[in-house]
């Protein structure tokens, strides 16, 4: 693996994880708080799960492209939750 493809697996599993987590809690937006929070927090713990399971497989490939994976996965998920939810 290199740094171009890194990035790019990286870039691409943030935003489909980003994206299924957006869904989710847009979909819960009118549900009652305890329903609504509780999803956001497995949504979270989702992200910080698949993020160690990432580094798991990758933990034998050098460091700088573990880094960028990591960077780009975790930049690529915050990119959906920039723009508020709305009913």
């Amino acid at each position: 693996m290199n740094l171009l493809s890194a990035f790019l697996l990286g870039s691409a599993l943030g935003s489909i994880n980003g994206f299924i987590c957006r869904i989710l809690l847009k979909k819960n937006l009118d549900k009652s708080d305890k329903k609504f929070f509780s999803l956001f927090f497995m949504c979270l713990f989702y992200k910080l799960l698949f993020l160690v399971l990432s580094v798991l497989i990758l933990r034998y490939e050098k460091s700088i492209i573990l880094i960028i994976y990591c960077l780009s996965l975790i930049v690529s998920q915050l990119v959906f939750e920039l723009k508020p939810l709305k009913k």
